[in-house]
């Protein structure tokens, strides 16, 4: 059956198609040489990164189909770098003031999906930060990572995510307290955007299908055999009888 085959065919394509999706590409931000980040300053800081420079490191590959946004909310000054004073963080990202609320944003380019890996917070100097909380949300509102409002230790260096985030929305790291806090070792990715599992298991179960009834119509045609036929026509039968 040719339609069949040719439905085969398709899904071999998708799930190679699918394969190759999964080939990941990362960068990290390490804020190496970088002295202030949001409203203006800092450029392309991170933006469509294409190899390693300053401040910047790649893991398996460059993210250019990302770009970044850094927005102190809580504040109309930018976020600054410390090279020291963050926990033994090098180069992390605060703030000037204390408690100051904030986010990275990760936007990929349609057709891909941002996948924010790992970061790291440290607090400032030897104090506790009560009041803390840092989350990972969409621009839809959709909240992926939450750690709720807790006091962050002195002198500590906290390593997330449990696990890698993914989304074709543009992404939000967001910290409530920069300036107690400081952000550095940031890792994302970039994937091409594919259908969701239910998706795919929806187009194998169809898959399952066809396959069910092209074996169930072999079967029934291997026990028929070929149609043969036993009758004449009248036309036939006149022609004999007229020349014996």
């Amino acid at each position: 059956m040719p339609s069949l085959r040719s439905a085969f065919r398709a899904m071999a394509t998708a799930a190679a198609l699918l394969a190759a999706a999964g080939a990941t590409h990362a960068t990290v931000l390490t804020f190496d040489t970088i002295t202030q980040l949001g409203f203006g300053l800092g450029g392309t800081y991170g933006d469509r990164v294409s190899g390693a420079g300053p401040g910047l490191g790649t893991a398996g590959g460059p993210t250019p189909n990302i770009v970044l946004d850094f927005v102190p909310t809580g504040s109309t000054s930018p976020f600054s770098v410390y090279s020291s004073g963050y926990s033994g963080l090098l180069s992390a990202l605060g703030h000037t003031s204390f408690n100051v609320p904030g986010y990275v944003q990760f936007t990929p380019d349609a057709g891909w999906d941002v996948v924010l890996t790992s970061f790291d917070i440290g607090g400032w100097s030897v104090s506790s930060y009560p009041n803390s909380r840092i989350q990972v949300v969409d621009t839809a509102g959709a909240v992926y990572f939450d750690s709720g409002v807790f006091t962050f230790p002195g002198n500590t260096v906290r390593s997330y995510l449990p696990e890698p985030i993914r989304s074709s929305l543009p992404l939000r790291l967001v910290v409530q307290d920069f300036g107690d806090l400081g952000l550095d070792n940031v890792q994302f990715s970039q994937v091409a955007t594919i259908p969701e599992p239910g998706t795919w298991a929806m187009w194998l179960a169809g898959a399952a299908v066809l396959g069910g009834l092209a074996r169930r119509r072999g079967a029934i045609s291997a026990r028929q055999g070929p149609s043969r036929c036993t009758c004449r026509s009248a036309s036939s039968t006149s022609f004999v009888s007229s020349v014996r």
